[in-house]
């Protein structure tokens, strides 16, 4: 009898093990971490700009993922502002490459005017040299006194010849200088407009590759508001969509001061019934106090109350819509 009795106690306690481990496993909604319920929250595709509906590749009950072109648009007034701009930097980058052409035309010009000049100077010097050598050889074999035939007036000429080539260089260098600096300077101020067109024409194009709408993220096309051929004013819902998978969470805090999950805090959202399908989330705001889901109440006699709190996730996850969650 005595041993049976110890048997019996031996089972209860091993049964209140088990108990207390399964608690701990699986009944969380306590302690340092809350619960809620994954929700999926619909959102409405609209236009930037006013534009004509080209094509809609997609109905209603519709699936569909993430990058897949959902409404066409094209907008007459955005293509002519860019065939306008196009134009425009067209005829700049001809009058820069024109202004370039009208310098080298110019430089070409003075150093021909110039090159005239001194290949006359040039020729004299030539000949005045051949002078003075056939004079040195003359006078070779009655005298040895160079400086008479440096200090003559063939060689005087003959340096200031050189020096008036020299002068020549000089002053064409300088004009061909300020040919370069002039129109260095007016293509600068071309390039400076190409460059503002440019950019405003990257904006353009920019908006224009914005007109076509695409998924961005998978889910079901909840209603579609247009069809093709249909203008559309600037900011009008074009279609709406169901997310596959939830992006927001409804915490509940029971008996916790809201504190405990500040705006921007980042916690762990996991399934509740199994530890997994974790994924970050961000706290962006509360609600009211309100009576907690019948999926969330642990009793259906007493009903518990607890302050709201909206977590953020990401699309990219496994819940399903109103899967109950634990955050931590």
């Amino acid at each position: 009898m005595e041993k049976r009795t110890n048997w019996f106690y031996i089972l209860i306690a091993l049964m209140l093990v088990a108990m207390l481990f399964i608690s701990g496993k699986y009944f969380k909604g306590s302690g340092e971490a809350s619960i809620g319920i994954a929700q999926t929250s619909e959102y409405k595709v609209n236009t930037e700009k006013s534009a004509l509906v080209k094509s809609v590749n997609i109905v209603p009950g519709m699936q569909v993922k993430k990058g897949d072109l959902l409404v066409e648009l094209s907008s007459d007034a955005l293509e002519v502002d860019i065939a306008k701009l196009t134009n425009r930097i067209a005829v700049y980058k001809s009058e820069r490459d024109e202004k370039a052409k009208l310098a080298n035309a110019e430089i070409s010009y003075l150093k021909a005017q110039k090159g005239i000049e001194i290949e006359e100077l040039d020729a004299e010097i030539m000949e005045l040299e051949s002078e003075i050598r056939m004079n040195e050889a003359l006078t070779k074999a009655f005298t040895s006194d160079k400086k008479t035939s440096e200090n003559s007036p063939i060689s005087i000429k003959v340096r200031s010849l050189r020096q008036q080539k020299q002068k020549h260089l000089e002053a064409m260098n300088i004009k061909v200088e300020d040919v370069l600096q002039e129109s260095t300077t007016e293509q600068h101020l071309v390039e400076n407009q190409i460059s503002l067109l440019e950019s405003e024409l990257k904006l353009l194009e920019a908006e224009k590759s914005k007109l076509n709408k695409y998924a961005t993220a998978s889910g079901v096309v909840k209603n579609v508001y247009v069809k093709p051929g249909e203008q559309v004013d600037s900011f009008t819902p074009l279609l709406e969509i169901n997310p596959l998978h939830p992006t927001t969470v409804v915490a509940y805090l029971v008996g916790k001061k809201p504190t405990e999950l500040g705006v921007g805090k980042i916690v762990s959202v996991s399934s509740y019934d199994q530890q997994r399908n974790s994924v970050e989330g961000k706290v962006i705001g509360y609600g009211s106090v309100s009576e907690l889901p019948e999926i969330l109440q642990k009793s259906t006699a007493t009903k518990a109350f607890g302050q709201q709190v909206f977590i953020e996730i990401p699309v990219e996850n496994t819940f399903f819509n109103g899967e109950k969650v634990l955050i931590r």
